[in-house]
């Protein structure tokens, strides 16, 4: 009989090659976002008291769940990462199967209210297939599907900025041609884990900073400091800074994971808004990416509309609800 297996982060970082062998086997799942690089850190910031659960086969396919308790005291399980909903839970090629094993385990535990599987990025053949095999837990619903925006770098950046429209791409040649002439400068810093107070204080002169979201939140900070720390060791940060006139002006992080580019924050000093330099910012990168890197697509992450013109594919990744009966 399956069951959750309690396991710790710790003991999931013992085992990371083999989570990330798991995610390249799962199909059509965002493979950044469910690989242990991202959903630890964001479990161990956002959720640190919650317990973790594996249920499954290293070998053959997992299930990643955490048990998290509301404020009205219901309780919801759910996978390791416990907001956005990128990350999918369910890694290896048989997910089905893994769904299977999920029922049979839920059934025999009293402890959960909700079941919440995000980050299903499947046919809907196979989204059926699992809401079929969690239907004898309750009512399943689909929730509403975080969405990601992609660009394609498959044919290189000139490729990718002619298929943008007109009015983009003079504008963007406007205003790198005006940061040129301000002195914008850019150092690439992805060797150098130790880089954080710098993006700290660029933080806290944007409006972010101002609104204490972005790095300037606490669990956001420690979330990007644990992720530059594990990327860089693994030579898979990309970071970039701004300056101007030799004074840090903003920032670019952002990981690379097999053919995958994935930004993860992206700020800049609101005195200098009117140099453009966040697109100064994503335009560098995205050239660097498509020249020296061998990166097919950059995931430009949640879908939001100023990153709809830099993007080629929506992405959604569906969620499915299981209310016990």
């Amino acid at each position: 009989m399956p069951q959750l297996e309690p396991i710790t982060l710790e003991q999931l970082e013992r085992v990371s090659k083999e989570l990330e062998l798991l995610v390249d086997q799962s199909p059509m799942i965002d493979r950044w976002c469910s690989g242990p690089d991202w959903s630890i850190p964001t479990n161990r910031a956002f959720a640190p008291h919650c317990d973790r659960y594996l249920v499954g086969d290293l070998s053959t396919g997992v299930a990643l769940l955490a048990r998290y308790r509301n404020e009205s005291e219901s309780t919801t399980i759910s996978g390791l990462e416990p907001l956005w909903g990128f990350g999918s839970p369910l890694l290896g090629s048989a997910p089905v199967a893994l769904a299977n094993q999920i029922a049979r385990a839920l059934a025999a535990d009293q402890g959960w209210d909700t079941l919440v599987l995000p980050g299903l990025a499947v046919s809907s053949e196979i989204l059926n297939d699992i809401a079929a095999s969690l239907s004898s837990l309750g009512e399943v619903g689909v929730g509403i599907a975080i969405e990601r925006e992609v660009a394609d770098l498959r044919l290189g950046h000139e490729a990718w900025l002619a298929r943008r429209s007109p009015r983009f791409r003079r504008n963007l040649r406007r205003s790198e041609r005006a940061a040129e002439e301000a002195g914008v400068a850019f150092v690439d810093v992805s060797a150098d884990g130790e880089t954080f107070n710098r993006l700290h204080e660029i933080e806290g002169r944007s409006w972010k900073g101002k609104e204490a979201s972005g790095i300037a939140a606490p669990e956001m900070g420690q979330l990007y400091e644990e992720l530059m720390h594990r990327l860089a060791g693994a030579g898979r940060l990309r970071l970039a800074i701004a300056q101007l006139h030799g004074h840090d002006v903003g920032f670019i992080i952002g990981g690379v994971r097999n053919d995958i580019y994935r930004g993860l924050q992206l700020s800049y000093a609101e005195d200098v808004a009117p140099l453009s330099i966040g697109h100064m910012l994503q335009w560098r990168e995205l050239r660097k990416l498509a020249e020296t890197d061998t990166v097919a697509w950059y995931d430009l992450g949640m879908s939001i509309e100023y990153k709809a013109q830099w993007s080629d594919h929506r992405i959604p990744s569906p969620v499915l609800i299981v209310n016990r009966r």
